[in-house]
């Protein structure tokens, strides 16, 4: 299996000196997904934004992060910009904070797609429509028209998806992307991502709290805690016979909660 993404002995520290992210590393596979789990602070958001050159300005990386043999930390601002959106798709969160308020969707789709392609905006239009359609949205007229407010979470986060897939990246980062949603919408995002993976050869880091959604989704899982990776390897590995003990505890954890919840199950 080809290897498209390798994060090596990746630091972040504040400008206090605190290490925030401690010698981390991992790597991602062509077709396959990585989950990033730990909870809140634990540094997996922080990596994510380090892979995206998004880091706040006070934080300091060091570490090497490499896309297809190319270095990240060496690359000029407009590369960056063909990286971003081109080749790494992003969702995030609350897509209503990161969708402009101001502008349509449609609008924001447009601008996404000529700022990348010679294309026109007829043709961005259509592959926007196409995209939404993808996403399982049914009006897609009404969607490009409206604004992100007008819409509902779920649909935001659907827009959000085919905003970060209208380029057609070889890898999407999905950071807490169900977090905010109630549990039925959670649910059609997570089977959603999953049809998108299998349909494609994109890669997908998942950025989450929830170990049951991570095995339902990945194929490997990386356990974060205060800074570090503390375990990593196959689902099948780190669900079955976890070696640390806070992986021993979030398995019971998530044992508990399917058994007793009937709560998305793990394939």
């Amino acid at each position: 299996m080809k290897t498209l993404l390798e994060v090596k002995n990746l630091n972040i520290r504040n400008k206090e000196g605190q290490s925030l992210v401690h010698d981390s590393s991992f790597s991602l596979e062509t077709g396959k997904t990585y989950a990033l789990i730990g909870e809140s602070g634990s540094g997996k958001t922080l990596t994510s934004k380090a892979i995206l050159d998004m880091l706040p300005a006070h934080l300091q990386m060091s570490g090497d992060i490499v896309l297809q043999g190319e270095h990240l930390k060496q690359l000029s601002r407009k590369r960056w910009r063909s990286i971003r959106g081109g080749q790494i798709g992003a969702i995030f969160q609350h897509p209503e904070q990161a969708l402009h308020p101001s502008i349509p969707i449609g609008r924001q789709f447009v601008d996404l797609m000529r700022s990348h392609l010679p294309v026109s905006r007829y043709e961005a239009e259509k592959q926007a429509k196409k995209m939404l359609s993808q996403v399982l949205l049914k009006d897609t007229s009404h969607v490009m028209s409206s604004y992100a407010h007008e819409l509902s979470g779920g649909m935001n986060q659907r827009v959000m998806i085919a905003m970060a897939l209208l380029l057609k990246p070889k890898i999407l980062i999905a950071d807490e992307p169900t977090s905010a949603l109630d549990v039925k919408t959670q649910a059609e995002i997570i089977f959603l991502l999953k049809e998108l993976i299998l349909d494609t050869d994109m890669s997908m880091l998942f950025i989450t709290h929830d170990l049951l959604i991570s095995g339902y989704l990945a194929d490997t899982i990386g356990v974060m805690r205060e800074g570090k990776i503390i375990e990593q390897g196959s689902k099948e590995n780190i669900l079955s016979a976890p070696e640390h003990e806070y992986t021993q505890e979030l398995c019971r954890h998530c044992s508990q909660r399917f058994l007793g919840k009937g709560e998305i199950p793990y394939a």
